[in-house]
């Protein structure tokens, strides 16, 4: 969708008087801070892909960056900057975009077939942002970092009524949404106070000026307006050009087509802490429907049916024929364990699941008169229109008719029949105690892009990203969609000064510290885990997060200690805090919000889980105990006290002899090859790698066999960090991706440029590596909190007086008395290959600077190349970039060095019969805003080159060998 172009008075300036801009991919990026290498590679990424899905109407990109490098700043600010130039740069819109798809809409009756595709042109516009994140707890955090940031939008912030229902008398009941549609079922003559105060908490002063806010804050001016924030959301949702939500808002086709699919066409959607997407994806287009729901919705439904026959009585037909589906393969169940069954011959899929589909009444042919009423069954609950079907059996009939209507391809494409599984379970649910079985029915989506294809083709770009992508070859071949664009950043931290990672195989006396299936259930390991996690908390200050694979195993855990009087031990080192399974989500927040209360220093948990008389002074921080892949696991703001320690108990790897797990594995096995999918095994080994230790601290982590040992050096490593932070040792480099031409601005202090020119001799596209060993994390609110100061002057070279390179005075730091420029023919010393760009006349000839250099960069790289001394200075040949031959300019990688403030490429002759071996200098393919001057310059040694010239060129040589 698109929101109009016309910007506001306050951001015209704010344009005008650029602070803390950036030129990244041709585009002035204002970013709050001084940005890390590894920021200005992500937001050059995001941009030079959505230029591309401008030229070539669709690119999406994978972006993986690890948690804590400012990722979500960095998206932000680069997304919104395209945007804002959208006009000036694309004043005829996406012209290569066209609304050529037929979409399936499940809310109305299709009258007749999909007609021919008719492209639709649309006046230019700003395509709408989507920012989709897995909870509303991670769309609050991302809201905080836009706050940060200078742009300023018309925005909307989506979220469910119960979070937002600000009427007293209704809000928390579990049948809200029910409620709130009949309270309102006349908009005109509404029974509900505040949604009539909708429009004041829109007009209310703290929002004008496109404010940032988010649910909490249109949630206190609800109560003070007396107003619904709920249906404030959507009006300011129609004006807005970003909007926030959770990812059921755009996955989940109901949703989608009901309230957003206008706005989704050509969007920019960025599905943040995106590693389970294919997961999401799944689950999206599948339905579990359990017996006992089947027979309360078949007794309403024969209730309806002697009302309205024509609607009601096809409906409650499937339902009849699919609890008699169940209670004749009730007998074909084979026990997997003692309290799990499931269909003996695994499932049915294909045209196996079509004909045990027709037994219960459903067929191909028969499922658009099925589905019609089954809409309009739907349309009259959620229009309140007598007699309908109660709130609860609406979702269960829109959830049957999605999954229904992806396994037959209601939107008349090929069939999907082949990627589903039908399945009967029996099983006793958790909790029960009374061991009374349970049947349920699944249709199971065992390929993610049958769900994931519409919002591909609705979209202009879509961009994944978390902290943990890797490895990314299976999320284009289950999704269904090529990506422009991946990229795997590295962390900004030296893992090895400012992070101590250990793997702890022992504990206490050589008790072995094994978390498998076959030994947690051992007293000794759960004894002598107890004592390892007191011992950590002893010593690490602050906050400590302690991750188990599982609720089953963490509850196992807490009861043993509690039993032993290890809990009471565990507490006088940190008041302990326990993540609840499922329950309502203010159960959750309130047990977030106790623990960053009492790292903060604000109040102390009471409770259980503090034994009376305990010293207050005694504590030290807090621990969390918390689930992998649970809801502390991901999205939530765990910087500084808040997390001094991330402690995880064994691996939370798949579960192999999960039923799904299984049929995924045979699924993709069967079609490798006919849809290019990875094999099972392979995409399992990619499941487990996914959850492993990410590849910017793989190479820092320590080993102990020796409890005592780890924890000395667990001990020792907290001053010698706070040593080394304090000292503020930033001399670090990084190994930058330049996709990218870099360009100069004044007011700037690092300029990447987006390499969308084919004619730039440094663009590049492979992905980027950092070695660095510098500053604390960015998710430090600390360093947060500092803000950019340029350093000297830009010098402007295209505003010299004298515009030859020739003439222009370039200062390396030397005695520039012996500098020489000349025209000169270069050539390797040794293959006598000729280095110059030939001209029209076919020579080679270049004009360069013969001088000193005392670069740090360049002597280093000197010394290693010819294991000689590290000299102080060395004799460079200096020459403009676009003078030389351009393969010497290919390479993709930058080496940052901070004390030289530029970005070098290491070069070798390519023309040499033994690659990468003759050094012949270094690129500068980016600077600091001091060191501009360098840009786009090539320095070769010059005792490594033969060089043809007149006499002063050659006196200078000969003047600096003798010198050296």
């Amino acid at each position: 969708m698109v929101s109009p172009t016309s910007l506001s008075k306050s951001e015209e300036k704010e344009t005008l008087k650029p602070r803390n801009v950036y030129h990244i991919g041709g585009l002035q990026v204002r970013f709050p801070y001084q940005p890390y290498g590894t920021q200005l590679a992500f937001m050059s990424r995001v941009i030079s892909t959505l230029d591309r899905a401008q030229r070539d109407g669709r690119c999406h990109a994978l972006l993986e960056s690890p948690t804590g490098t400012g990722k979500t700043l960095s998206l932000l600010c680069s997304v919104l900057a395209w945007q804002q130039s959208y006009a000036s740069r694309f004043p005829k819109g996406n012209s290569a975009h066209k609304r050529s798809h037929f979409t399936p809409d499940v809310t109305r009756p299709p009258s007749t077939e999909p007609s021919d595709v008719v492209e639709v042109e649309k006046p230019p516009r700003v395509p709408t942002i989507f920012y989709a994140s897995r909870t509303h707890a991670q769309i609050t955090q991302v809201i905080r970092e836009y706050r940060k940031t200078a742009y300023r939008v018309p925005m909307a912030v989506l979220g469910a009524r119960k979070r937002s229902c600000t009427n007293r008398r209704v809000q928390g009941k579990p049948n809200l949404d029910e409620i709130c549609r009949c309270l309102i079922k006349d908009r005109n003559k509404p029974k509900c106070p505040e949604f009539r105060g909708k429009d004041d908490i829109v007009a209310h002063p703290s929002l004008q000026q496109n404010e940032v806010h988010d649910i909490e804050d249109l949630v206190k001016i609800g109560y003070a307006v007396r107003g619904c924030p709920y249906f404030a959301a959507w009006d300011m949702y129609e004006r807005a050009q970003i909007v926030f939500c959770p990812y059921s808002y755009i996955v989940d086709q109901l949703i989608r087509q009901e309230k957003l699919e206008d706005k989704l066409n050509g969007a920019i959607i960025i599905f943040d802490e995106a590693h389970n997407m294919e997961d999401i994806a799944r689950e999206a287009g599948s339905i579990d429907l359990g017996e006992e729901t089947l027979f309360k919705l078949q007794s309403e439904l024969q209730l309806l049916s002697l009302a309205i026959p024509m609607i009601y009585q096809p409906v409650c037909d499937a339902i009849d024929g699919l609890i008699s589906w169940i209670g004749s393969r009730k007998d074909s169940l084979a026990k997997r364990d003692p309290q799990h069954y499931f269909s003996r011959q695994v499932g049915w899929t294909g045209d196996k699941a079509l004909r045990e589909l027709e037994e219960s009444n459903i067929t191909r042919k028969g499922f658009r008169n099925l589905s019609n009423c089954f809409i309009e069954a739907i349309e009259r609950s959620m229009k309140e229109i007598p007699p309908h079907l109660s709130g609860i059996f609406v979702s269960t009939l829109q959830e049957l008719l999605v999954t229904l209507g992806y396994f037959f391809s209601r939107d008349g494409s090929h069939s999907h029949t082949l990627d589903y599984e039908l399945g009967l379970q029996r099983f006793i649910k958790r909790g029960d105690s009374s061991g009374k079985w349970t049947h349920t029915l699944s249709l199971w989506c065992m390929n993610p892009s049958v769900v994931f294809k519409a919002i591909v083709d609705l979209s202009s770009s879509i961009i994944l990203t978390s902290g943990t992508l890797s490895p990314m070859d299976s999320f284009s071949s289950e999704l269904g969609m090529q990506f422009g664009a991946c990229l795997e950043a590295p962390h900004v931290v030296d893992a090895n000064q400012q992070v101590w990672a250990a793997g702890i195989f022992s504990g206490p006396n050589n008790q072995p510290l094994n978390a498998s299936y076959k030994t947690n259930d051992e007293h000794p390991f759960q004894d002598a885990l107890g004592k390892s996690l007191e011992e950590i908390c002893s010593i690490v200050p602050g906050g400590s997060l302690v991750f188990f694979p599982s609720y089953k195993l963490m509850g196992k855990l807490c009861t043993r200690w509690r039993e032993t009087g290890q809990w009471s031990r565990l507490c006088l080192e940190k008041d302990i805090f326990i993540e609840p399974r499922g329950g309502a989500t203010g159960e959750f927040e309130n047990v977030l919000k106790g623990y960053y209360d009492c790292i903060g220093g604000k109040k102390r948990f009471i409770g259980r889980n503090r034994r009376a008389g305990t010293r207050v002074d005694s504590k030290k921080g807090g621990a969390f105990l918390a689930v992998c892949r649970g809801k502390v696991s991901e999205g939530l703001d765990f910087s500084d006290d808040n997390a001094r320690a991330v402690i995880i108990v064994g691996i939370p790897f798949p579960n192999l002899h999960d039923v799904l797990v299984g049929l995924k594995r045979s699924y993709n096995d069967t079609y490798k090859s006919s849809r290019n999918l990875l094999g099972g095994d392979e995409r399992y080994r990619q499941q487990r790698n996914r959850v492993s230790i990410s590849k910017w601290l793989r190479q820092s982590i320590k080993l102990y066999d020796n409890f005592e040992e780890s924890m000395q050096d667990l001990k020792s490593f907290f001053p010698r960090a706070k040593e080394h932070v304090d000292s503020k040792m930033l001399s670090y480099k990084e190994v930058i991706d330049l996709d990218c031409v870099v360009q100069t601005e004044p007011e700037t202090s690092f300029l990447i440029n987006s390499g969308s020119s084919a004619s730039s001799p440094f663009s590049c596209s492979s992905g980027l590596t950092l070695e660095r060993g510098g500053p604390p994390s960015v998710s430090s609110h600390a360093l947060k909190r500092r803000k950019f100061i340029s350093s000297a002057a830009v010098i402007d070279l295209e505003k010299e007086n004298n515009h030859d390179m020739i003439t222009r005075r370039i200062e390396f730091g030397s005695d520039s008395s012996t500098e020489t420029r000349a025209r000169v023919q270069i050539s390797c010393l040794l293959c006598r290959s000729p280095l110059g760009h030939p001209d029209n006349n076919g020579s080679s000839y270049l004009n360069c600077l013969v001088t000193w250099s005392s670069k740090k960069y360049v002597l280093t790289l000197l010394k290693e190349t010819s294991r000689s001394e590290m000299p102080t200075s060395v004799s460079v040949i200096v020459t403009d970039c676009s003078s030389v031959d351009q393969r010497l300019c290919t390479k993709d990688e930058g080496i940052w060095c901070e004390e030289d403030g530029c970005v070098f490429n290491t070069i070798f002759c390519p023309f040499c019969s033994v690659p990468n071996t003759t050094c012949l200098g270094v690129q500068i393919v980016a600077t600091d805003s001091s060191n501009v001057q360098f840009l786009s310059k090539i320095l070769f040694f010059a005792d490594h080159l033969n060089v043809m010239g007149d006499a002063a060129i050659k006196e200078t040589l000969l003047e600096h060998q003798g010198t050296c």
